[in-house]
C-alpha cells in the first residue's frame, strides 16, 4: 500500500513539474489581451467575501502566509486549516457531519492540507469592513486569490468565476497586471502543490482514531494536522458549541 501510495505521489509530482514547465511559456501579453476582451471591473459588492455569495474560502499561497505574518492587523490565527465549504470547525456537530473527508490519526487529529484565511462566525471573510463599503481591512496584504479574482488560471488556460463585474471595460494597465498576478499566483500554486508531495508524510490509522477524536471534542478541542509546503503543521482550537 504504502509503495503504491509513493509511486502515485511520484506521479503526480512528475505531473505538476511538466505544469510548471510549461508555464514558463505563457505570455503575460497573451493573458492580459484575454483578460480585456472579457472585461471587467470590480463593482465593490463582497459577494466574493461573504457566504451568502457561495464558496468563499480563501485558500492561502506560501506567499500570502509570509504577508499575513508581517500584518499588524491580522491575529495570529488569520490563517486556519482547510476545511470543507460547509464546515464549521468550532461545532462539534459540524465536525462529526464532515467526518468522512479527513483521514484521522491514532490521536484523533483530522488531517488536512494547506491553509485558508478565517472567517467571521457569519461566514464572512474576517477581514470584511462592517461599514458596509465592503471594503477589504488587509487589502495592500490580500491573498492571491484576491487579488485575482475573478480570474485564474488552469492547465495553462484563462478561466473565470461568477462575478458580476465580468464584461465592464478594464484599462490596459490594469489587464497587465492582473495578468502578472495571475500567472505568479499558477507558478506559486504549482510549487507549492509539489512540495507539498514532497514533503508528505504519511500517518497511521487504528480503529480507536474516531474515538479518540471524539474525546477531544467532549473535552471541547479539536486539532488539525496541516500538511503544506513546509511538512506538518499542528493546529489546536476550542470549540464553543
Amino acid at each position: 500500500m504504502t509503495d503504491h501510495f509513493s509511486e502515485y505521489r511520484q506521479s503526480l509530482i512528475r505531473d505538476l513539474q511538466e505544469e510548471l514547465e510549461a508555464a514558463g511559456s505563457i505570455s503575460i501579453e497573451d493573458i492580459a489581451s484575454q483578460i480585456r476582451e472579457v472585461g471587467f471591473s470590480c463593482r465593490m459588492c463582497g459577494n466574493c467575501c461573504k457566504r451568502s455569495g457561495g464558496d468563499n474560502r480563501v485558500f492561502l499561497t506560501s506567499a500570502d502566509l509570509e504577508l499575513l505574518k508581517s500584518c499588524p492587523a491580522c491575529p495570529e490565527d488569520a490563517a486556519v486549516p482547510m476545511v470543507p465549504d460547509e464546515m464549521d470547525m468550532h461545532s462539534s456537530a459540524s465536525v462529526l457531519e464532515h467526518l468522512h473527508e479527513f483521514d484521522i490519526d491514532p490521536e484523533g487529529r483530522l488531517h488536512t492540507f494547506g491553509w485558508m484565511l478565517k472567517k467571521k462566525g457569519s461566514g464572512d471573510c474576517f477581514f470584511i469592513r462592517e461599514d458596509g463599503s465592503n471594503r477589504c481591512g488587509i487589502y495592500a496584504r490580500r491573498s492571491m486569490i484576491c487579488r485575482t479574482y475573478p480570474f485564474y488560471i488552469g492547465n495553462g488556460k484563462l478561466q473565470t468565476s461568477e462575478c458580476e463585474g465580468l464584461g465592464d471595460e478594464i484599462s490596459f494597465e490594469d489587464s497587465l497586471v492582473l495578468a502578472r498576478d495571475l500567472v505568479d499566483r499558477y507558478v506559486t500554486e504549482i510549487k507549492d502543490t509539489i512540495l507539498i508531495y514532497e514533503n508528505f508524510e504519511e500517518t497511521g490509522y487504528s480503529p480507536d482514531s474516531v474515538d479518540a477524536l471524539r474525546k477531544g471534542l467532549t473535552d471541547g478541542v479539536l486539532t488539525f494536522v496541516v500538511h503544506d509546503c513546509t511538512g506538518m503543521s499542528i493546529f489546536s482550537l476550542k470549540l464553543y458549541k
